[in-house]
């Protein structure tokens, strides 16, 4: 999470007292707001917070209600938190006092926090700190890359796709059948996809110069449901159908044999970063449905 100002992890918060009528009405009887691998967000964490963003002014409540996003963006925020001490403990790494000096040093800078409690102080400083911590973080080795990109590409952060768009399910399903019967992929994309220059690409998903893409990249600008399908697909087997705004996708994360050399590249420049992002897609999150639902093709909390 990048250090910008106090903002970071509001939008539009609210009071302790709204947000209890908002979880009422949605009928919540939970003691946790969310859960990742175990590790809980209380409903008062998540209260207590708010109500304190609320009293320093950082933003009004909106016609006496809680604005329904800004739980989920401080909610998603708390669950990234708690990920990413997750991550840095898998990589014996960890917030410094330095990295706490540091982010404390920027924020007075540009914030009077004066007027913030010590828990929100701490948390503020904590939750931007991580972002330093973060980018110690080597990426793994060849072989640690190639287990977990077997077992779930996406825990790498990084995606490495073909896929193929048709117009009907059944056409996708055509598709899928000449490839159990061991047509290659790349040359099924060229034959079905209505994609421009799907013969010329075989349908290759990526960037000027990778055959990757940074899991980041899919969650902001790809269609939700394709991306949904992207994150189920495992290396070397076509996946699909999966329906977005655009048709009907058959999609082919590529062996790690055939990228390895693109993921390194990938990895090399942010690891912790996209190793944290991969964490969170294949992590299992349980939010409670007063908030919203948890949508990994999104990296956040949604409404149910």
């Amino acid at each position: 999470m990048a250090m910008k100002s106090t903002k970071f992890l509001v939008v539009k918060p609210a009071l302790l007292a709204a947000l209890a009528i908002f979880a009422a009405a949605c009928g919540s009887t939970s003691n946790a707001a969310a859960e990742i691998n175990g590790r809980k967000i209380s409903r008062a964490e998540l209260e207590q917070t708010i109500a304190e963003l609320g009293e320093v002014g950082q933003a009004p409540i909106v016609d006496g209600e809680v604005d329904g996003e800004t739980v989920r963006s401080i909610l998603s925020a708390l669950v990234q938190g708690a990920a990413t001490d997750q991550l840095l403990k898998e990589y014996a790494e960890q917030i410094t006092q330095a990295d706490r000096d540091e982010i404390e040093a920027q924020i007075s800078q540009n914030t009077d926090t004066s007027t913030y409690t010590q828990h929100l102080k701490d948390l503020i400083i904590k939750l931007n700190a991580g972002s330093l911590a973060l980018a110690r973080v080597k990426a793994p080795d060849a072989k640690k890359a190639a287990e977990m990109y077997n077992k779930s590409p996406a825990s790498l952060g990084v995606l490495c796709a073909r896929h193929l768009v048709v117009k009907t399910e059944a056409t996708a399903n055509e598709a899928l059948a000449k490839f159990a019967d061991g047509a290659e992929f790349a040359a099924l994309a060229g034959e079905f996809s209505i994609e421009p220059k799907a013969n010329e690409s075989g349908g290759a998903l990526g960037g000027a110069d990778n055959v990757c893409i940074t899991l980041t990249e899919y969650q902001s600008g790809f269609d939700p449901g394709f991306t949904a399908g992207a994150l189920l697909a495992k290396p070397g087997v076509a996946y699909g159908p999966v329906k977005s705004s655009f048709g009907y996708h058959v999609i082919y994360v590529r062996p790690f044999v055939e990228v390895a050399e693109d993921v390194s590249k990938l990895l090399a420049t942010n690891a912790g970063a996209n190793l944290l992002t991969g964490l969170i897609a294949t992590s299992k999150i349980n939010v409670d449905s007063a908030y919203g639902v948890w949508n990994a093709a999104r990296g956040g909390i949604v409404t149910s």
